[in-house]
């Protein structure tokens, strides 16, 4: 589904535009990188305030909302341990093979982050917050990405009416925001929208993907060639398997059909050596619609957390253990 060019806007720098300090005690209002001990967990609002010049962490969370968690009851108690906003990044060894305890902790609202020993860094999220990412990696080591390649079921573009009533609140429209995050120097978006190389698929509807349909979930602007957003035609691009961050929404390979359509990027060697190369990937759990769909009611996780970690698991290790189709 197209916006029409009237209806498409990027979103005003005077809403959204965020301004970063300057890496370095010797800058006015900068900061020291420093990647804190392992265990160790950070509030990213607190993050916000340290990396955005003053005023703007706190204009970043009046105007960049977070989506609540999962519902679901869990235990003889009645707990919903998972409905909190995801808030805490929490530096974690680095491990070729997650857990369900691991998973658990992600769905609470933890983002684990693991730093291999060449440096590349995989972050693990329940919610597709990336503008939060963003923030805590630079934050860390004082990088920023150059360019971004991002497989996703939702294409989260929107109108700007709708960018400010969406319900749930939610961050996952950073299409639109990522442009407002301004590199500190000269204030040029850390990434504009030519710098994000996005791919989507989106199966037809079957009885084994439960999720409700909305149309806004597909929306992209009138200027995207919608013929070209299948991975193959995707990485045919040369700059692409080049980027330096990776993003990886798992409702993008689940449920069947959904791996039915995008299978073949995993078993791509192009790909492969991306995931090789890149300095930050990033994995996204959206366990309210890995059974299809875009609207889940109850707000539950949906599908296989199982399937979701045999999954997580095997793209993290791309491309030593892909022995045959998935």
């Amino acid at each position: 589904m197209l916006i029409r060019y009237s209806e498409w806007k990027k979103p005003t720098d005077a809403a959204y535009a965020f301004q970063l300090r300057a890496v370095g005690p010797g800058q006015a209002g900068g900061f020291s990188p420093a990647i804190p001990d392992t265990g160790l967990r950070r509030d990213i609002r607190e993050v916000a305030l340290e990396v955005l010049t003053d005023g703007e962490a706190e204009r970043f969370e009046r105007r960049v909302q977070r989506w609540q968690g999962p519902e679901d009851v869990v235990g003889d108690a009645g707990e919903k341990p998972y409905e909190g906003q995801q808030l805490t990044f929490e530096e974690s060894p680095w491990r070729d093979a997650l857990t369900m305890r691991d998973l658990d902790a992600v769905l609470r609202g933890h983002v684990q982050v693991m730093r291999s020993p060449t440096g590349q860094a995989d972050y693990v999220l329940r919610d597709h917050h990336m503008l939060d990412v963003a923030l805590y990696h630079y934050r860390t080591t004082g990088e920023l990405p150059r360019t971004l390649f991002h497989a996703d079921r939702h294409s989260d573009w929107c109108k700007d009416s709708f960018l400010d009533s969406r319900v749930p609140p939610q961050a996952a429209t950073w299409w639109r925001l990522f442009e407002g995050l301004k590199r500190p120097e000269g204030s040029a978006p850390v990434l504009t929208e030519e710098d994000i190389f996005f791919t989507t698929a989106k199966a037809e509807p079957t009885t084994k993907m439960t999720g409700r349909d909305v149309g806004f979930s597909t929306l992209v602007p009138w200027f995207v060639d919608t013929s070209a957003l299948h991975w193959r035609q995707v990485l045919e691009r040369p700059e692409v398997p080049q980027s330096d961050w990776v993003s990886l929404d798992l409702d993008y390979f689940q449920p069947a059909p959904q791996l039915r359509l995008s299978g073949g990027l995993i078993r791509d060697a192009r790909f492969h050596g991306m995931m090789d190369r890149a300095r930050v990937r990033v994995f996204v759990l959206s366990p309210q619609f890995t059974n299809g769909g875009d609207k889940v009611d109850p707000w539950e996780v949906q599908g296989s957390l199982h399937s979701s970690l045999r999954l997580l698991n095997l793209l993290r290790r791309l491309p030593g253990n892909v022995r045959r189709d998935p």
